[in-house]
């Protein structure tokens, strides 16, 4: 069997995300046929290419060998991709990635009337590893990513970054009558004695963060609720069965849900624009850019957490002047 572009980014994207079942959904394959495309290039370069590990899936040194050169063949596709113009104008619509809720959308809706733009396609990966990834892969134009600080880098090669602001703060969300709700902010360690709705613990880079912050402060968060759909989680706050993180730009929804400040601001994560060198995308960020800090500027209201922070903290984005 002949190697083919799209076995070279099965490859890469495998190394990238450290997950069959993450390059999968970068992607945009079934987890079952990505196992099966490997093993097929397995057979066909005779060895073992990735090992599971504790840190995830991990390259054998002849797997390392392999993602090496693909590397390289897919910078040299992508250079004379570049070189003859591929990229100027793209065919379809701009495909915009990440996970960041009101400014994913407001973000989206302003480049959907930039002249340059032929229409967005909006999509969403929960895990902040993918959308990175998927931008490595070009199967994503831009991507608006929350990181939460962990020292293991999830900005790919090839794939270049735009910090927005360097530290969010993570508010809470609960019922409008739940007992935390009395006070401007909200303890950290109080949350610990009410049920917490979140991602399973272990499954993205976001609950190994919280677990760590949580080991540092010496809190034990009761997680019985583990929802997949944001309707299920706002469900279970609204019915006072559960509290939540919650990002900064979250809006309240009056007499039903509240947004809360941590006290300390003990959870923050840093929000980025990612995208590929050489693109329609790359020539424009500064205008991308620019477009985000007023979709953070329009916020203002959304919630007193947020104009509190914003005053004190966020306004910093603006320019000066």
């Amino acid at each position: 069997m002949e190697l083919e572009l799209r076995h070279l980014r099965a490859l890469v994207a495998v190394a990238e995300t450290r997950s069959v079942t993450r390059a999968a959904r970068v992607l945009r394959v079934s987890q079952p046929a990505l196992s099966g495309l490997l093993r097929r290039v397995e057979r066909s370069v005779g060895g073992l290419l990735f090992v599971r590990s504790p840190t995830g899936c991990v390259p054998t040194p002849l797997g390392a060998d392999v993602v090496a050169e693909a590397r390289t063949v897919l910078a040299g596709v992508s250079a004379l991709t570049e070189r003859l113009g591929e990229q100027r104008a793209p065919a379809g619509p701009l495909r915009v990635g990440g996970y960041c809720g009101f400014l994913h959308l407001a973000v989206s809706r302003w480049l959907r009337d930039q002249p340059w733009c032929h229409g967005v396609s909006v999509q969403e990966d929960q895990d902040e590893a993918v959308a990175p990834a998927r931008i490595a892969a070009g199967t994503l134009d831009l991507a608006l990513v929350y990181l939460p600080p962990l020292p293991d880098a999830v900005v790919p090669d090839g794939v270049e970054s735009v910090v927005v602001h360097p530290r969010e703060p993570v508010f809470v969300i609960l019922a409008h009558d739940h007992p935390l709700a009395r006070a401007r902010t909200v303890p950290f360690a109080a949350l610990a004695e009410h049920p917490w709705a979140d991602d399973p613990p272990g499954t993205t880079r976001w609950s190994a963060y919280l677990q760590r912050v949580c080991r540092r402060y010496g809190v034990a968060l009761d997680q019985p609720h583990r929802p997949q759909c944001l309707a299920t989680l706002l469900d279970l706050v609204r019915a006072g069965m559960a509290v939540a993180p919650a990002l900064a730009t979250r809006e309240e929804l009056p007499a039903t849900i509240v947004v809360r400040a941590i006290e300390g601001a003990p959870l923050w994560q840093e929000l980025r624009l990612c995208y590929r060198p050489g693109t329609p995308v790359a020539a424009r960020i500064g205008e991308i850019h620019d477009a985000v800090v007023r979709a953070y500027a329009g916020r203002q209201g959304c919630s007193a957490a947020f104009d509190h922070w914003w005053r004190e903290r966020g306004r910093e984005l603006l320019p000066a002047g």
